[in-house]
């Protein structure tokens, strides 16, 4: 591991998942398995691996589940803030910059970073995390439309907008942000929240990013090199699939019973038992009872009892 660095990680985890419904019903989106393990422990191991030691959970649906799963990392300072309605990433990291300080004259001037956990990203987290200037991962896209996108001179950035009409670059935001000065960042949340400006409905960090922006504030493009999303059912299983090609494009949980079965591509979970099924770009939630199922392209329901189900892929 490399040696410690002083720096608060912010990790929002308080949304339900909507769609990846129904299987986030039950569990928090960030605990559903890919290659094997939770998608949580995917994001965590980097920034172990990096040398972060202090990260604040922002949580609220199905929240005490992020709180159990965390018990085990014994080596992280972890504090939790409660988001009681979701109303937007721009609040939740809000709710994080003021916890723990009496006054919001007392908030820390020091650096800040933003993580999101529904994608797993593959970048040099050792220059991100040791660099002196503010910065904002980005990936290129083909539908920029969907994600918040950043517009640049160089690598500077001139603008950010949140899910355009009209992309003017194809550079999303890719979930990971250092920003220079938890003040500021504050500062620009707080003309958001108290000015009550929104969009679809919801206080965005890409709008605080934008009035910073627009007042001087210098941020830096950073590439991500592998930008693996976990957002949906069909980006999951893509993810799924490449995180297990190293692992021969199986994954079987020891607590698991596979009998006269073909796996390819697939997570089989603890407490499953799979006979004489064949399953093919899959995840399988634990405790599912298969058998005699064709089962390609999907995500199989926790506790599911499936008896010569095929899928229609």
């Amino acid at each position: 591991m490399s040696e410690l660095i002083a720096l608060r990680i912010i990790i929002p985890v308080a949304g339900q998942g909507t769609r990846l419904r129904p299987h986030t019903e039950k569990r928090q989106k960030v605990l559903l398995p890919v290659g094997g393990k939770p998608i949580l422990d995917r994001v965590l191991q980097a920034l172990v691996a990096a040398g972060i030691s202090d990260v604040s959970f922002v949580i609220g649906h199905l929240g005490d589940q992020v709180r159990e799963h965390m018990a085990g990392y014994h080596d992280l300072q972890v504090t939790y803030v409660e988001q009681s309605e979701q109303r937007g990433l721009g609040e939740a990291v809000y709710l994080a910059l003021l916890a723990g300080y009496r006054t919001d004259q007392d908030i820390s001037d020091e650096p800040i970073v933003i993580i999101l956990a529904d994608t797993i990203l593959e970048l040099d987290y050792d220059d991100f995390f040791n660099s002196s200037k503010s910065l904002i991962g980005v990936v290129e896209v083909e539908n920029p439309g969907e994600f918040g996108i950043v517009e640049t001179a160089g690598r500077r950035v001139v603008g950010l907008v949140e899910k355009p009409a009209e992309p003017s670059s194809n550079l999303a935001i890719g979930g990971i942000y250092r920003i220079g000065s938890q003040r500021r960042l504050r500062q620009a949340l707080e003309n958001l929240i108290e000015g009550r400006i929104t969009t679809r409905g919801e206080y965005q960090l890409t709008d605080a990013l934008a009035l910073m922006v627009e007042q001087g504030e210098e941020f830096l493009t950073f590439p991500i090199d592998r930008w693996l999303d976990c957002g949906t059912e069909k980006t999951l299983l893509e993810t799924n699939s490449y995180l297990l090609e190293s692992s021969g494009g199986c994954f079987i949980h020891p607590e698991a019973i596979v009998e006269h079965s073909t796996i390819r591509s697939g997570s089989i979970m603890e407490n499953c038992r799979i006979s004489n099924s064949t399953l093919e770009n899959c995840i399988v939630l634990p405790d599912a009872q298969l058998e005699s199922c064709y089962i390609n392209g999907e995500i199989v329901e926790e506790r599911a009892g499936l008896n010569g189900y095929h899928s229609s892929q």
